[in-house]
């Protein structure tokens, strides 16, 4: 079974697929990444592809959890080895090796990204916001971590941004999917929340599995990840200016956009247990023209305004 997850069969044998690719398994990011620099969104893309190779290894669910932690584990461990281990996947394995070794990426938020994986493959009970926060780090905020060097990103406080991105962007997932993670055994809303607001954890999960709305307790805590999400959100654009002015408008139409989700959630009242959020054909467009104000607004200031742009 191992040999049967290919580069070909993630959907991507050529670099003419990869547009196509995009478009179907991460809309957003394929919006996004058409504002980069066509070999700048080749490489982004490469790591891109990588990360959702490894997370559908853990979520789609067509892999009994024993063989998925196996295959986690062989990508962890060709990480840790600076590429010399056999990985199921070789094609894809260098693909990846020559993006890491062009731009010196580190390969510790890879590791990373996998622990948080590896640990979503078993029921999943999320205690308190730190918790929270710690786990949103490991699956999306070490991807912008990786991420950020190769967009020229290198100060701290542009990998502070980095890394609060990500973690926004999990929230925003984490509040759009509550009823369809509860289905599956996962409870990221942190049980601290559920309990200040007089709910138990069983009780979501039977709310989950009879697609009943939520009440205004559930949805107080749905609110209260909107809320956190948005808080992150504002930290990312503190390092708007640190990114390279080349790349700027592709990071801030990607956080516009995902971002445009939680109006959604907003929408519909807070009920993510029956309903997914979709940002349509208008919010997307509203996005795209609040990021070209933003981009506007910084592109009279230069480039990165941190000391020696180092990490000091």
């Amino acid at each position: 079974m191992i040999s049967s997850f290919s580069w070909e069969s993630f959907g991507i044998g050529h670099d003419s697929d990869w547009n196509e690719t995009l478009a179907r398994y991460g809309r957003s990011f394929w919006l996004a990444s058409r504002f980069l620099p066509r070999e700048t969104r080749h490489d982004v893309t490469t790591i891109y592809a990588f990360f959702r190779h490894l997370d559908d290894i853990a979520d789609t669910g067509r892999l009994e959890p024993q063989l998925a932690e196996a295959m986690l584990r062989s990508w962890q461990a060709w990480l840790v080895s600076n590429f010399a281990t056999p990985v199921p996947n070789p094609s894809l394995a260098r693909a990846v090796a020559r993006v890491y070794t062009r731009y010196g990426l580190p390969t510790q938020y890879a590791c990373d990204l996998i622990g948080g994986l590896l640990a979503d493959l078993s029921p999943r009970r999320i205690r308190s916001h730190p918790e929270l926060y710690h786990y949103c780090y490991q699956v999306a905020g070490a991807v912008g971590l990786t991420l950020a060097p190769l967009l020229g990103v290198h100060c701290r406080p542009g990998l502070s941004a980095a890394n609060a991105l990500g973690i926004a962007m999990q929230l925003t997932n984490i509040a759009r999917d509550v009823g369809e993670d509860l289905r599956r055994g996962r409870v990221y809303l942190p049980i601290e929340d559920l309990i200040r607001f007089g709910i138990e954890p069983s009780e979501v999960e039977r709310l989950a599995n009879e697609y009943r709305p939520p009440d205004h307790r559930l949805q107080a805590v749905i609110r209260l990840q909107v809320v956190r999400a948005r808080q992150f959100y504002r930290q990312a654009i503190r390092g708007y200016p640190c990114l390279p002015p080349r790349v700027r408008l592709a990071i801030i139409v990607s956080a516009e956009v995902y971002g445009a989700i939680l109006q959604v959630i907003e929408r519909n009242q807070f009920d993510t247990i029956r309903l997914r959020a979709v940002a349509g054909y208008d919010d997307k467009a509203a996005a795209l023209l609040r990021a070209w104000k933003i981009h506007r607004r910084l592109s009279r200031g230069g480039t990165c305004p941190c000391p020696s742009f180092g990490i000091a």
